[in-house]
Protein backbone atom coordinates (compact mmCIF):
# COMPACT_ATOMS: atom_id res chain seq x y z
CA UNK A 1 0.00 0.00 0.00
CA UNK A 2 1.20 3.55 -0.82
CA UNK A 3 2.72 5.41 2.20
CA UNK A 4 2.27 9.10 1.86
CA UNK A 5 4.77 11.41 3.84
CA UNK A 6 2.33 14.98 3.66
CA UNK A 7 -0.29 16.38 6.00
CA UNK A 8 -3.80 17.83 4.50
CA UNK A 9 -5.10 20.62 5.99
CA UNK A 10 -9.16 19.62 6.89
CA UNK A 11 -12.10 22.18 6.75
CA UNK A 12 -14.72 20.22 7.89
CA UNK A 13 -18.31 21.75 7.93
CA UNK A 14 -21.39 20.27 9.53
CA UNK A 15 -24.21 20.84 7.08
CA UNK A 16 -27.41 22.31 7.93
CA UNK A 17 -25.90 24.11 11.14
CA UNK A 18 -26.82 28.43 11.66
CA UNK A 19 -24.54 29.37 12.67
CA UNK A 20 -22.35 26.93 11.07
CA UNK A 21 -20.31 24.50 13.01
CA UNK A 22 -16.93 23.44 11.57
CA UNK A 23 -13.61 22.39 12.38
CA UNK A 24 -10.33 22.86 10.77
CA UNK A 25 -8.19 20.18 11.35
CA UNK A 26 -4.21 18.59 10.36
CA UNK A 27 -4.39 15.05 9.16
CA UNK A 28 -1.56 13.13 7.93
CA UNK A 29 -2.31 11.32 3.80
CA UNK A 30 -1.20 8.29 5.21
CA UNK A 31 -3.88 7.67 7.84
CA UNK A 32 -6.77 5.45 6.34
CA UNK A 33 -10.00 6.59 6.29
CA UNK A 34 -11.11 4.28 9.63
CA UNK A 35 -8.99 6.91 11.10
CA UNK A 36 -9.79 9.60 9.49
CA UNK A 37 -13.30 9.18 10.74
CA UNK A 38 -12.23 8.43 14.92
CA UNK A 39 -10.48 11.91 14.16
CA UNK A 40 -13.84 13.37 12.71
CA UNK A 41 -15.21 12.22 16.02
CA UNK A 42 -12.93 13.34 18.35
CA UNK A 43 -12.82 16.95 16.95
CA UNK A 44 -16.88 17.67 16.68
CA UNK A 45 -17.26 15.47 20.83
CA UNK A 46 -19.17 13.10 19.24
CA UNK A 47 -19.51 9.56 20.31
CA UNK A 48 -18.96 7.23 18.11
CA UNK A 49 -21.84 5.37 18.89
CA UNK A 50 -23.66 5.00 15.51
CA UNK A 51 -22.76 3.90 11.91
CA UNK A 52 -21.18 6.15 9.28
CA UNK A 53 -19.74 6.54 5.79
CA UNK A 54 -17.42 8.12 3.46
CA UNK A 55 -18.62 9.21 -0.28
CA UNK A 56 -16.01 10.12 -2.45
CA UNK A 57 -17.30 10.60 -6.13
CA UNK A 58 -20.04 8.60 -5.46
CA UNK A 59 -18.39 5.74 -3.99
CA UNK A 60 -18.94 4.72 -1.03
CA UNK A 61 -16.58 3.71 1.96
CA UNK A 62 -17.80 2.40 5.59
CA UNK A 63 -18.42 -0.58 7.69
CA UNK A 64 -19.22 -3.24 5.47
CA UNK A 65 -18.70 -6.02 8.11
CA UNK A 66 -21.72 -4.51 9.59
CA UNK A 67 -23.56 -2.88 7.25
CA UNK A 68 -23.17 -5.25 4.06
CA UNK A 69 -21.35 -4.94 0.92
CA UNK A 70 -24.26 -4.74 -1.12
CA UNK A 71 -26.34 -0.88 -0.83
CA UNK A 72 -28.87 -1.52 -3.51
CA UNK A 73 -27.33 -0.32 -6.02
CA UNK A 74 -24.05 0.95 -4.72
CA UNK A 75 -21.37 -0.97 -3.18
CA UNK A 76 -19.66 -0.21 0.62
CA UNK A 77 -16.13 -0.28 0.45
CA UNK A 78 -14.38 -0.78 3.55
CA UNK A 79 -12.87 2.11 4.87
CA UNK A 80 -10.20 0.47 6.68
CA UNK A 81 -8.60 -0.68 3.20
CA UNK A 82 -7.69 3.00 1.54
CA UNK A 83 -5.61 5.91 2.96
CA UNK A 84 -6.71 9.60 2.58
CA UNK A 85 -3.59 10.20 -0.10
CA UNK A 86 -4.96 7.67 -2.32
CA UNK A 87 -8.79 9.31 -1.90
CA UNK A 88 -7.34 12.35 -2.75
CA UNK A 89 -5.83 11.31 -5.98
CA UNK A 90 -8.69 10.42 -7.36
CA UNK A 91 -10.45 13.77 -6.85
CA UNK A 92 -10.39 16.14 -9.40
CA UNK A 93 -7.73 19.42 -8.63
CA UNK A 94 -9.28 22.41 -7.99
CA UNK A 95 -12.55 20.37 -6.45
CA UNK A 96 -10.54 18.81 -3.70
CA UNK A 97 -13.77 17.79 -1.56
CA UNK A 98 -15.75 14.66 -0.08
CA UNK A 99 -18.97 13.97 2.05
CA UNK A 100 -19.36 12.04 5.46
CA UNK A 101 -22.50 11.49 7.37
CA UNK A 102 -22.66 10.28 10.24
CA UNK A 103 -25.88 8.66 12.50
CA UNK A 104 -28.05 7.45 9.70
CA UNK A 105 -31.19 8.45 12.36
CA UNK A 106 -29.71 12.07 12.53
CA UNK A 107 -28.34 12.66 9.60
CA UNK A 108 -25.18 14.53 10.18
CA UNK A 109 -23.65 15.29 6.84
CA UNK A 110 -19.99 16.83 7.12
CA UNK A 111 -18.78 18.95 3.85
CA UNK A 112 -14.93 18.24 3.72
CA UNK A 113 -12.67 20.35 1.37
CA UNK A 114 -9.18 19.84 1.16
CA UNK A 115 -7.62 23.70 1.53
CA UNK A 116 -3.71 22.70 1.02
CA UNK A 117 -1.06 19.84 2.20
CA UNK A 118 2.22 20.37 3.36
CA UNK A 119 5.43 19.21 4.98
CA UNK A 120 5.08 17.99 8.55
CA UNK A 121 7.05 20.27 11.09
CA UNK A 122 9.41 19.02 12.72
CA UNK A 123 8.44 18.23 16.16
CA UNK A 124 4.77 18.27 15.74
CA UNK A 125 2.75 15.13 16.23
CA UNK A 126 -0.74 14.49 14.14
CA UNK A 127 -3.41 15.01 13.75
CA UNK A 128 -3.89 18.80 15.23
CA UNK A 129 -7.12 20.97 15.54
CA UNK A 130 -6.77 24.16 13.73
CA UNK A 131 -8.91 26.26 13.99
CA UNK A 132 -13.07 26.03 14.19
CA UNK A 133 -16.52 27.33 15.59
CA UNK A 134 -19.61 26.48 17.67
CA UNK A 135 -20.02 23.15 19.89
CA UNK A 136 -21.17 19.85 17.71
CA UNK A 137 -25.10 18.96 18.26
CA UNK A 138 -25.28 16.72 21.30
CA UNK A 139 -26.30 12.69 19.71
CA UNK A 140 -29.47 11.75 19.16
CA UNK A 141 -31.17 15.43 19.30
CA UNK A 142 -33.17 14.42 16.17
CA UNK A 143 -30.68 15.99 13.47
CA UNK A 144 -30.59 19.65 12.54
CA UNK A 145 -34.06 20.58 13.07
CA UNK A 146 -33.68 19.02 16.23
CA UNK A 147 -30.44 20.79 16.76
CA UNK A 148 -32.20 24.38 15.27
CA UNK A 149 -35.38 23.93 18.13
CA UNK A 150 -32.78 23.36 20.75
CA UNK A 151 -30.69 25.90 19.85
CA UNK A 152 -33.97 28.25 20.07
CA UNK A 153 -35.40 26.50 23.09
CA UNK A 154 -31.68 27.34 25.05
CA UNK A 155 -32.08 31.47 24.23
CA UNK A 156 -36.25 31.49 24.60
CA UNK A 157 -37.34 30.69 28.69
CA UNK A 158 -41.15 30.16 27.12
CA UNK A 159 -39.97 28.27 24.55
CA UNK A 160 -42.80 25.57 24.66
CA UNK A 161 -40.02 22.83 24.86
CA UNK A 162 -37.62 24.11 26.73
CA UNK A 163 -37.94 22.22 30.11
CA UNK A 164 -38.39 18.75 28.04
CA UNK A 165 -34.90 19.69 25.96
CA UNK A 166 -32.94 20.78 28.97
CA UNK A 167 -33.98 17.54 30.78
CA UNK A 168 -32.82 15.55 27.50
CA UNK A 169 -29.25 17.77 27.67
CA UNK A 170 -28.98 16.09 31.23
CA UNK A 171 -27.06 18.04 34.17
CA UNK A 172 -24.00 19.18 31.76
CA UNK A 173 -24.67 22.48 30.39
CA UNK A 174 -24.77 23.31 27.04
CA UNK A 175 -22.78 26.02 25.73
CA UNK A 176 -23.45 26.52 21.78
CA UNK A 177 -19.79 28.59 21.74
CA UNK A 178 -17.76 26.17 23.58
CA UNK A 179 -15.90 23.28 21.44
CA UNK A 180 -15.11 21.50 24.59
CA UNK A 181 -11.50 22.01 23.80
CA UNK A 182 -9.89 19.63 26.42
CA UNK A 183 -12.01 16.37 25.38
CA UNK A 184 -11.17 17.01 21.86
CA UNK A 185 -7.22 17.39 22.81
CA UNK A 186 -7.85 14.30 24.84
CA UNK A 187 -8.98 12.45 22.21
CA UNK A 188 -6.58 14.01 19.60
CA UNK A 189 -3.79 12.93 22.29
CA UNK A 190 -5.16 9.39 22.11
CA UNK A 191 -5.13 9.20 18.19
CA UNK A 192 -2.06 9.98 18.47
CA UNK A 193 -0.67 7.89 20.72
CA UNK A 194 -1.77 4.86 19.09
CA UNK A 195 0.38 5.75 16.07
CA UNK A 196 3.39 4.91 18.13
CA UNK A 197 4.88 4.18 21.48
CA UNK A 198 5.16 5.36 24.54
CA UNK A 199 3.18 8.24 26.22
CA UNK A 200 1.52 10.91 23.94
CA UNK A 201 2.89 14.36 23.20
CA UNK A 202 1.69 17.89 23.52
CA UNK A 203 0.36 19.08 20.14
CA UNK A 204 -0.23 22.97 19.28
CA UNK A 205 -3.74 23.35 20.90
CA UNK A 206 -2.59 24.95 23.74
CA UNK A 207 -5.56 27.74 24.03
CA UNK A 208 -8.83 27.56 25.60
CA UNK A 209 -9.71 30.02 23.29
CA UNK A 210 -13.07 29.32 21.22
CA UNK A 211 -12.71 30.54 18.10
CA UNK A 212 -16.22 32.36 16.54
CA UNK A 213 -14.72 33.07 12.42
CA UNK A 214 -17.14 31.85 10.00
CA UNK A 215 -17.18 30.04 6.61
Amino acid sequence: MEHYTEIARLRIELELTDPLVWRRVDVPLDLRLRRVHEVIQAVFDWTGSHLHQFEVEGRLYGRPEIMGEDLGETSLYSDRNVKLGKILERLEPGAEEFLYTYDFGDSWEHWIGVEQTFAPEAGVEYPVLVDGARRAPPEDIGGPPGFAELLDALQDENHPDREDLVEFLGPEPFDPDDMQLDKVEAMLSRIRRSRRKGPAKGSRMTTNKVWTSVR
